[in-house]
C-alpha cells in the first residue's frame, strides 16, 4: 500500500514538472505576442508626435489613431485573457498544495507509527526480538521482517523530505504567479486607460475633418484600394485553407492524432448555401445606404464599385455573426478599419469592415447571432461595411439577407 502511494508521488512530481514546463512556454510565446502588439503600438505614438499639429490633424492621423484603438483593444482582451489562464494555475497551485500538505500529514503518521513501535520495544529493540524467537527460522523471518520496515521508514522519511521542498517550490511559484497577475492586470488598466483617450481624440478629428472635401475625396480612394486589398487576403484565406487540409490529410496517413483545434471542423455548422434569403442581419438595426456594385458619391460625385453593402447604424451598434463559423481573419485596411473576416461551411466569407472594440479572436468559434464587435465611427457616420463571398466570387448580400 505503501510502496502505491510512494510511486504516485513521485509521478505527480513528474507530470506537474512537465506541465509547468509547457505551460512556461505558453506563457513565453504569449509574452512575445503581447511585446509585438506594444511595439506596433509605440511606432504609431511616435509616428503621430514626430507630426505638425497642422498634419495632426490630417486622415493619415485620423487612420493611426483608429489602427491603435484596434491594436489596444487586442492588447486589452489578449491581457485578459492572461489574467484568466494565471487565476486558473493559481487556483491549480493552490489545489497542489492542499494536496501536497495531505501527503505530508498521510506519510507522518505512517513514520510516526514506526517511531512509536521503536519507542514501545525499548533500546536494543531488533536484537531483543531475534533472541526471543523460538527458532532460527523464526529469527530469519524476523531479521527480514525488520529489514523490510526499517527500509520503507527510510523511503518514507526520504519522501517526506522530498515533498517539503517542493511545497516551497509550489508556494514560491504561486507568490510568483500572484505577482505577475497584479502586473497584468495594472498593465490593463493603463492599456483601458489609453484606449479611451484615443477614442476621444479620434471623436474630435472627425469632427473636423468632416468639414474637409479633399478628406472624404481621400476617404473614397481609399475604399477602392480596400476592396481590392479584401479580395486579396480572401484569395490568401483560401490558399491557407488548401494548405492546411493538405496538412492534416498527411499527418493523418502517418497516424497522427491531430487535437480538435487543429482541425477546423465546420461539420456542426448550418450550412450556409441555404440560407439564401434566410440571413440574419449584422446589425439589430440600420438601413443600407451604399448598395452593392456600382455606386455615385452625391458630394463628390465620384464612382465606387462596392464589393458588399454599407449600413448605417446607431452610435456604437453590436456587430453579429450572421451565421456560425470561424474567424479567420482580423486585419486592419485603410478605407474600412479593423475587418473581421469569418469562414463559414462550403466555402463561404462573411466580412464586418468599420469596426471596434472588437471582442473575438482569430480561430474562434462563432455561432449566429455572437457579437463580434461595434460599429466603429467614420467620416461618413457609423457605418458597417458588409461583404459575403463563396471562394472567390463575391455575393451580392441584398439577396442573402432577410426582408426587413
Amino acid at each position: 500500500m505503501v510502496k502505491t502511494i510512494l510511486n504516485i508521488l513521485v509521478l505527480s512530481l513528474v507530470l506537474s514538472s512537465i506541465s509547468l514546463a509547457q505551460y512556461k512556454e505558453k506563457i513565453s510565446e504569449k509574452q512575445d505576442e503581447l511585446k509585438n502588439i506594444r511595439k506596433q503600438i509605440d511606432k504609431l505614438e511616435n509616428e503621430i508626435k514626430s507630426k505638425n499639429e497642422e498634419e495632426k490633424k490630417s486622415l493619415s492621423t485620423l487612420k493611426k489613431i483608429d489602427r491603435q484603438i484596434l491594436l489596444l483593444n487586442q492588447l486589452i482582451k489578449k491581457l485578459d485573457k492572461q489574467i484568466s489562464v494565471k487565476s486558473k494555475k493559481i487556483k491549480s497551485l493552490e489545489n497542489e498544495i492542499k494536496k501536497t500538505v495531505n501527503k505530508i500529514n498521510k506519510l507522518r503518521k505512517e513514520y510516526s507509527r514506526y517511531i512509536v513501535w521503536l519507542y514501545k520495544q525499548g533500546e536494543n529493540s531488533t536484537l531483543k526480538l531475534l533472541m526471543n524467537s523460538g527458532s532460527l527460522n523464526q529469527a530469519m523471518l524476523r531479521y527480514k521482517y525488520l529489514e523490510s520496515v526499517t527500509e520503507k521508514n527510510s523511503k518514507i522519511l526520504e519522501n517526506l523530505k522530498r515533498l517539503s521542498e517542493n511545497l516551497k517550490e509550489i508556494k514560491r511559484v504561486t507568490e510568483k504567479e500572484k505577482k505577475s497577475k497584479e502586473k497584468l492586470l495594472s498593465a490593463k488598466l493603463d492599456d483601458k486607460r489609453k484606449l479611451e483617450e484615443r477614442k476621444k481624440e479620434k471623436s474630435v478629428m472627425i469632427t473636423e475633418l468632416r468639414k474637409d472635401k479633399k478628406a472624404l475625396e481621400d476617404e473614397i480612394v481609399k475604399k477602392r484600394r480596400a476592396e481590392i486589398k479584401i479580395k486579396t487576403i480572401v484569395a490568401d484565406l483560401i490558399e491557407k485553407e488548401r494548405l492546411r487540409k493538405k496538412r492534416l490529410y498527411e499527418r493523418k496517413l502517418k497516424g497522427e492524432n491531430i487535437p480538435d483545434e487543429e482541425m477546423y471542423n465546420y461539420a456542426d455548422f448550418e450550412n450556409f448555401s441555404e440560407l439564401n434569403g434566410k440571413l440574419s442581419w449584422p446589425v439589430r438595426k440600420g438601413k443600407i445606404v451604399r448598395n452593392f456594385g456600382e455606386n455615385e458619391n452625391e458630394k463628390t460625385k465620384t464612382v465606387t464599385l462596392n464589393y458588399g453593402i454599407d449600413i448605417e447604424t446607431p452610435k456604437d451598434a453590436a456587430v453579429h455573426a450572421v451565421a456560425g463559423g470561424i474567424v479567420s481573419a482580423i486585419e486592419w485596411i485603410p478605407g474600412y478599419g479593423s475587418v473581421v473576416i469569418v469562414t463559414h461551411k462550403n466555402e463561404f466569407r462573411t466580412v464586418y469592415g468599420h469596426l471596434t472594440d472588437i471582442v473575438v479572436e482569430e480561430g474562434e468559434r462563432l455561432q449566429a447571432g455572437d457579437v463580434i464587435g461595434k460599429v466603429n465611427e467614420n467620416l461618413e457616420g457609423n457605418i458597417l461595411h458588409f461583404e459575403i463571398w463563396n471562394e472567390r466570387n463575391y455575393q451580392n448580400p441584398e439577396e442573402w439577407l432577410v426582408k426587413r
